[in-house]
Formats: C-alpha cells, structure tokens, sequence
C-alpha cells in the first residue's frame, strides 16, 4: 500500500513539474493585430502610396508603432503574434524590420480583406493606424475600405467605419478589440461602442489633409505601453457582436458602380447610387466586398 501511494504522489509530481502539466502549458493569449496607415502619426497626406515622395518614410512609422505593440504583447507575455498589413497594396509594413517574434499577412487579394486570418484561436485584436469612416469632418484622410468607390457602408442599417465593420468580423469568432490607435475620431468611436478599451490617439485631426501629431518615439512608447495593458486585461473584453442575418448597404460614388454591381440577381438596388444585399453573417458581407474590390483592382 505504501508502495502505491509512494508511486502515486511520484507521479503526481511528475506531472506537476514536467513540460506536459497544465501550469507549464498554460495557454498565452494570441493575438491578432490589423494595421492600416492613415492613422499613423505624421501620415498627414504624402505618404500612403508608392511614388508619393514621402512613402518611404510612412513605411518606417507604420513599422515602428507595429512593433511598439507587438513589444507590449510580448511583455505581457502573449503567444502567437499575426500582423496583418491592411492598407493599399498590403505590402507597405517593412517585412526585415518587423518583430522577429511576429508572423506577417502581406498582399491582396485575400479572402477576409483587412482581417484575413482571424478565427475564434485568437484572445484579442489590435487595431494600428485606424482612421474615421467616408464624411466625418476634420478627419484626417477618411475613407470607408475604398475610399475611390464608396460614400458609406451600413451594417444592419447603420454607418460603420472600417474599425466598426472589422470589429464585427473579429466578434463573429467571439474575438474582442482590445487596444485601438487613431485620431481623436477614431479614439472616441472605439470607447463608444467597444466598452473600457485600451486606445491610443496618434494624432488630433485639423483637416482631410492635415493633422498634429506627437513625436514618434513618444506615440510608439505608448502604444507599447497600452498593447501591454491590454494583454494583462484581455479577460475584462467583450467582443463586437452584430444580429445575424446581415443586411450590407453599400453607397458608391458613382451611379455606374451601384446600376452594373445590381446586374447580380441577389443584390437590391435601393437608390440610384445605393445597393443592399443580405447575408448569413459577417464573413460572407466580408467577402463580397473583398470580391468586389478585387475585381476591380486585378493587375
């Protein structure tokens, strides 16, 4: 019986101790962080495409606050990092100069858009550079995820801006925006609809071509700052949820995108520059609106 018990609490401490134990293998949250450019500070006008002459200097600021956050992830000791680099070509975030420790999405097209390798796996969201929807004054470079097409998006009749729409795709895997980095539009939308949240203002907007900005080593010691807090807080977050079905509003720019897109048996023309489509869920309004703007953009 001794021989037992003996046997017993060895095994115990075994398992208590080695590699395989639960306190050894206690899960690290993974993190998934989307990075658009317009709200990067100092990303004012000359900046966000190749060509522009100040390009290359808004590849090293979006990089830098990348790996702000991905510091302050790691600080708090999250797991798997996935940066998805999510504005114009997708191929703007400098790959050599990332965090070792992250995993980079690059290049369209792709299914998901902006939020492309999501799932339910992940414990929380970043969002980088995020700016305010099409029509939002003293917004510096707003635009709704296609600035040359669309006037506006409404998710289940309402207005959304990019942060809004990728939310509601993290959050139909159950997945929470934890951290969010923009200007004081983007700021006070994050706090309005995604609760006590992490968020860092980047730049106070004068105009559609201007803003102030603090310097870059002060808004990246920030964010590095908050994506820590955040990880340590990752538990007190709820994830953006919208009612299933999804009814899709999209107002082009254009009537000819809105008449030719309505050519499509399912989808309802509701104005001269206005069409409405219902889907099952999140994903699938994604993905229709990926399909469109990759049609579009073949090369």
């Amino acid at each position: 019986m001794k021989k037992t018990i003996s046997l017993l609490m060895a095994i115990f401490l075994w398992l208590s101790f080695s590699p395989f134990s639960a306190l050894a293998q206690a899960k690290k949250p993974k993190i998934y962080i989307s990075v658009d450019m317009e709200g990067i500070a100092h990303i004012v006008n000359a900046q966000t495409s190749p060509g522009q002459f100040d390009y290359e200097r808004g590849r090293r600021l979006m990089t830098a606050e990348v790996n702000a956050a991905i510091e302050g992830c790691l600080a708090a000791g999250a797991g798997e990092i996935i940066v998805s680099d999510s504005h114009g070509n997708a191929q703007n975030i400098i790959p050599e100069e990332l965090n070792e420790a992250a995993y980079l999405i690059r290049s369209f097209p792709r299914p998901l858009l902006q939020m492309e390798g999501i799932d339910s796996r992940f414990d929380g969201v970043i969002f980088i550079g995020y700016h305010p929807k099409e029509g939002t004054p003293e917004a510096n470079l707003s635009h709704t995820i296609w600035g040359t097409k669309f006037a506006e998006i409404r998710v289940n009749g309402r207005p959304v801006s990019e942060a809004l729409f990728n939310a509601a795709v993290a959050g139909h895997f159950g997945v929470p925006v934890i951290l969010v980095c923009g200007d004081q539009n983007v700021v006070r939308e994050a706090k309005e609809n995604f609760g006590d949240i992490e968020t860092v203002m980047t730049k106070e907007s004068i105009g559609f071509l201007s803003a102030k900005s603090p310097h870059p080593k002060v808004v990246c010691a920030e964010i590095r700052q908050k994506a820590e807090r955040a990880v340590k807080r990752i538990k007190e977050f709820k994830p953006y949820v919208v009612q299933k079905p999804v009814k899709l509003d999209l107002v082009f720019k254009n009537i000819f995108d809105a008449e030719t897109t309505a050519y499509l048996p399912w989808v309802k023309r509701t104005e001269g520059k206005a069409i409405q489509v219902e889907f099952a869920d999140m994903l699938a309004a994604n993905r229709f609106i990926t399909a469109l703007f990759a049609i579009n953009n073949r090369q």
